[in-house]
């Protein structure tokens, strides 16, 4: 206690209060309160109030203080100065320091808990739920008046999977012991959540004795991404199906799962192909136009934030694309409609060091990647890295089963499977198989030991890759055997090619075998030695669209033995009536030469209308052969052999001249033809004296140079461009026009198309049968009819044989049309009265009015 008078001079201190104070009583007498207590609200009413003061030894001292006003005094035996008032206040001080120390702490506890990032848990001795904190909140979406009172089972799974460790939580927490364990638990909403636990219990002798505090961590994230590896590496080993996932797929599941456990995103997979460019491997949510924009494109470091990331090697964050140097306008563009802002991408690194592609992710906000994304993509990239070099591996298995180690050719294996996968279709009918068989492989190898034989080989393979054609097949069939897959150049679907296929399959094997011939007549040179060798050559070729695999393969066994027992250096087909057509085509060969030279060979003329009007817009020349032992030979039979023979020249020079001196006589009967177009061959403009044979025969027909069109072929272009080129514009300088037939067959780029002078494009006659089945036929001929107009060239539509295909060439506007339906090749003495009886049953203009298309 304390007394005080009015102004807070202590008259009186216990020695209780003095000790709480420090020092004696009489060292406060006369003192003032309020250096006692400096820190207290002097108003005496009566409030208990707490303050802290410092201790002696330093350490807080907490007294509660109430101070209540006082009468006279009491008969105490105090001697109070005579001055004094009467009025007196009384201060009654307590010890609270152990109870505020205790409260705290208590306040920090609850603080700590309640801000806390892990959930928690309170059971009482019978495992009911009497405290959670926000947390637990966050974490389950139960609330405290949802599970208070409750038993802890309500927020475990009930599946029968967690039953054997929900058993053994129980078994633990009754056991009333410390102990960690993860558990299964299922949110209010019935959202699975994997979550670690750690048991604690309480023995204090409170309320709670007894009873336990569990600490909850959510632990779905890590566990999903567990599961994420396991699942992958799951589907690389097969383990769970009968086979491994196919490549693809794996790259398919890594985004999905990425996608699923890192909300908000959007992932790819972006690998390098082997020459240089992109393709997107894996996606899950990204569109395909996303993808297709992708495949193909040329990785460097201005290709966005993926293109960047493999050129470099390192992480590349693109915080906002519209802003970002290295994305292109088209790349941002893709990117807007799904709301992507920004971008994440790291490299996919192959065990050598080596750059194999990238994972990227993909943000509809501007933001970085957070923590959780780093651990996402830091798992799945090792992933990738397995699931490629797996791939790559898989492939290089493959290739070792599929092709010769020697000469890096198919194998047998390889062309079993191929045929197999080829019989039964359309072309199947014009399939032919040639075996080329090495005679004295083994005696070289005997002789000079097996890696100067593998080098013979491997010399003749090179001949060989030079020798057959872009779309024939060269493998390596056996130790001292190589083969070649051709067909006829139809799809089987023509009827003529019914007709014409064995015979067609019979020429163009007869080339490349003679072809095959000289090529591998010649030694090849191994440590400076001349290794020579005969060559058998054995051909199946043939009509029958029911033979087998086997049956081709057995027949082109038996041709090649034949040829080896003819004496080797030689070919034989496997059918006799093939062999006596061959020897025929020899002679049908000197034939021509004969028929050439003494003027058997005719033009006939094709009319080409003008589709509106119905004028007449020019005629095509044709040959046309007749030998009185053989009798009518097609041009696509005796054109190929006078290319073989050496005469394409001096046929194309025929034509040339018999075309023009017709022109002539039509001029000078007053026949109005417009102009005549013939057919050259890429020999011809390979001669750099094409243009000045093509002006002396103007010169001596007399006709204008723009009443002569020659035609070349888009495959022609290809073949020697830039010597084609020269000599169409050398041509054009005449006045002459120029064609160019069978477009969209060649595969020629529009840069060629732009660089040559021409003056007419030709549609082939593919197109113009395909634009009466469902397909991208249409399209096709639209588009070449507006590139016609665009480079300013008339467009000529071959083979219109039916109403229908006139009236969709005229719905699309082709301006000239050609074919049987207008008029089969005339005889030059027929055109004029053909003409005559065309406009008088015809009448322009209105000779073949506008159609549009589905009117």
């Amino acid at each position: 206690m304390v007394v005080t008078d009015a102004d807070g001079r202590i008259l009186f201190i216990n020695r209780a209060a003095a000790r709480l104070c420090g020092g004696q009583p009489e060292e406060w007498a006369s003192r003032s309160l309020a250096v006692l207590l400096p820190d207290m609200d002097m108003t005496p009413d009566g409030t208990p109030r707490e303050v802290r003061l410092a201790g002696r030894d330093g350490a807080a001292l907490w007294l509660e203080v109430t101070l209540n006003r006082g009468g006279a005094l009491p008969g105490v035996g105090l001697e109070v100065p005579e001055e004094t008032p009467r009025e007196i206040r009384v201060a009654a001080l307590r010890d609270v320091t152990d109870e505020v120390a205790r409260r705290t702490a208590a306040h920090l506890f609850s603080t700590i808990v309640n801000h806390a990032g892990r959930g928690v848990m309170v059971l009482d001795d019978r495992d009911r739920i009497v405290y959670v904190n926000p947390a637990f909140t966050r974490l389950l979406d139960y609330r405290p008046e949802d599970v208070v009172g409750r038993d802890v089972s309500v927020i475990l799974s009930p599946d029968v999977d967690d039953r054997a460790a929900l058993g053994e939580f129980r078994r633990d927490l009754h056991g009333r012991r410390t102990f960690g364990r993860d558990l299964h638990a299922r949110s209010r909403s019935g959202q699975d959540i994997w979550m670690s636990t750690a048991t604690s219990p309480v023995r204090d002798g409170g309320v709670l004795d007894g009873g336990a505090i569990v600490i909850l961590s959510d632990e779905t994230p890590a566990t999903e991404l567990q599961h994420l590896r396991l699942d992958v590496t799951s589907a690389l080993a097969g383990v769970t199906g009968s086979r491994a996932m196919d490549f693809d797929d794996v790259m398919t599941l890594i985004c999905a799962r990425i996608e699923a456990i890192a909300p908000g995103v959007m992932a790819s997979i972006i690998l390098l192909s082997g020459d240089g460019t992109a393709w997107m491997a894996g996606r899950a949510a990204m569109p395909d136009a996303i993808a297709a924009a992708c495949d193909g494109f040329p990785v460097g470091p201005m290709a966005g934030t993926c293109g960047a990331a493999i050129s470099s090697g390192q992480e590349v964050l693109t915080s906002d694309i519209e802003t970002d140097p290295n994305w292109t306008p088209a790349m941002r563009d893709l990117m807007r409609p799904l709301g992507v802002v920004a971008c994440w991408s790291v490299p996919i690194r192959l065990r050598g060091g080596t750059v194999a592609g990238s994972l990227a992710l993909y943000f509809q906000t501007l933001r970085e990647p957070s923590p959780w994304h780093r651990r996402v993509v830091d798992a799945c990239i090792q992933l990738c890295t397995l699931a490629v070099e797996q791939e790559r591996a898989r492939a290089q298995i493959a290739h070792l089963a599929h092709y010769d180690a020697v000469t890096g050719l198919p194998n047998r294996t390889w062309l079993r499977e191929h045929l197999a996968a080829r019989q039964g279709a359309a072309n199947w009918c014009g399939l032919t198989l040639m075996s080329v068989d090495v005679n004295r492989y083994r005696e070289i190898r005997d002789a000079l030991g097996g890696a100067a034989a593998d080098e013979v080989l491997g010399g003749m393979a090179k001949r060989l890759r030079a020798v057959v054609g872009q779309d024939d097949i060269l493998v390596r069939t056996g130790e001292d055997e190589f083969s070649i897959l051709t067909d006829c150049g139809h799809d089987g679907t023509e009827p003529e090619c019914r007709d014409r296929s064995g015979m067609m399959a019979v020429d163009r094997a007869s080339t490349l075998a003679g072809a095959i011939l000289r090529a591998l007549a010649s030694p090849v040179v191994v440590n400076g030695m001349p290794i020579g060798s005969p060559i058998s050559i054995g051909i199946c070729a043939g009509r029958d669209k029911g033979r087998t695999v086997e049956t081709l393969l057995r027949h082109t066994q038996i041709a090649v033995s034949r040829a080896r027992e003819a004496g080797g250096s030689l070919y034989r087909f496997f059918s006799p009536e093939m062999n006596r057509w061959a020897q025929d085509r020899v002679m049908l060969a000197s034939a021509l030469g004969d028929a050439l030279a003494d003027g058997r060979l005719r033009l006939v003329y094709q009319p080409q209308v003008r589709s509106r009007s119905g004028a007449l817009y020019g005629v095509e020349a044709l040959a046309r052969w007749h030998d009185p032992e053989w009798g009518d030979i097609p041009p696509t039979r005796f054109i190929p052999m006078a290319e073989e023979a050496g005469l394409i020249e001096a046929l194309g020079e025929w034509a040339l001249r018999q075309a023009c001196r017709q022109m002539a006589i039509w001029m000078a009967h007053g026949v109005g033809i417009p102009v005549v177009s013939v057919n050259l061959s890429a020999r011809h403009f390979s001669d750099p004296g094409l243009p000045g044979l093509i002006g002396s025969i103007l010169e001596e027909s007399g006709i204008p140079p723009g009443r002569l069109m020659v035609e070349i072929t888009e495959s022609t272009m290809i073949t020697d461009s830039e010597t084609t080129i020269a000599a169409a514009r050398a041509i054009r300088a005449l006045g002459v026009g120029l064609s160019m037939d069978d477009f969209g067959t060649g595969f020629s780029s529009l840069a060629n198309l732009v660089s040559l002078p021409l003056s007419e494009v030709k549609i082939d006659r593919a197109f113009v049968v395909g634009l009466e089945r469902a397909g991208d036929t249409y399209s096709i001929v639209n588009a070449v009819l507006r590139i016609g107009q665009s480079l300013g060239v008339t467009v000529v539509a071959e083979g219109v044989e039916t109403q229908r295909q006139l009236d969709l060439l005229d719905g699309l506007d082709c301006p000239v049309v050609q074919g049987f339906l207008m008029s089969r090749p005339l005889d030059a003495g027929k055109v004029p009265s053909w003409l005559e009886e065309w406009h008088r049953s015809r009448p322009v203009p209105e000779a073949l009015p506008r159609r549009v298309v589905g009117a």
